[in-house]
């Protein structure tokens, strides 16, 4: 895996800046499935891909299917632990509701 490009099997953390769901309004776990294409540049000029995957919840179980569209260098996620259906930001922590939440010192990116 190179830092520009994203591969099926990858897990990203999904700021609300880059993809808004109601019911996730902290961001969320993508489970990339398909890669589905170059997506242009964002205002920054940063690459900007296109996949495909379901939503973890807090267990690690899929849900909802979503396209989005996200930035190449997406910040990724790595399961904690293999088998238990469990993943996290690599070096971050669980919130006292069980959700996934971004590592300390993370910062919404804004994008125009």
């Amino acid at each position: 895996m190179s830092g520009d490009s994203i591969e099926p099997g990858e897990l990203l953390w999904i700021d609300p800046s880059v993809c808004s769901v109601p019911d996730l309004p902290d961001g969320f776990v993508l489970h990339v499935v398909e890669f589905l294409g170059r997506g242009g540049e964002d205002p920054r000029r940063r690459r900007l891909v296109w996949v495909r995957g379901p939503v973890l919840d807090a267990r690690g179980v899929p849900g909802r299917i979503l396209t989005i569209c996200v930035p190449a260098d997406q910040r990724r996620m790595t399961p904690e632990h293999r088998g238990s259906g469990t993943a996290t930001v690599a070096g971050g922590r669980h919130r006292h509701d069980a959700m996934v939440g971004p590592p300390p010192g993370y910062t919404r990116r804004e994008f125009s």
